[in-house]
């Protein structure tokens, strides 16, 4: 016959167990900070696709598609802010496709 071992068992910890405190905190905090920062830069993500969307357009040579997205870029940047960065910077972009398009074509 084999024999049994006497003793204890030894206590197995949970290893899903809750954080302390500190941690869960940290955590919380982070997860606020990432929320503030994705709401403030989702404001400019929609100026700079139509910005992005203009540029693409303006190399390909379309023009016209170029002036619609500055144009809508324009609007959207007006609506947040009419004296803004953001509108400045998007009658540059109109600017210089005013520019491309006045120069002779060869």
């Amino acid at each position: 016959m084999a024999k049994r071992r006497k003793g204890r068992r030894r206590a197995t910890r949970n290893r899903l167990s809750i954080p302390n405190g500190k941690a869960l905190v940290s955590i919380a905090l982070l997860f606020f900070v990432l929320f503030i920062a994705l709401f403030v830069t989702s404001d400019d993500r929609s100026w700079q696709e139509y910005i992005d969307a203009g540029q693409r357009a303006q190399e390909r040579g379309n023009y016209a598609w170029a002036e619609k997205m500055y144009r809508e870029a324009l609007q959207y940047a007006e609506e947040q802010d009419a004296n803004g960065p953001m509108v400045r910077t998007t009658w540059r972009h109109l600017h210089r496709l005013e520019q491309i398009r006045s120069q002779p074509t060869p």
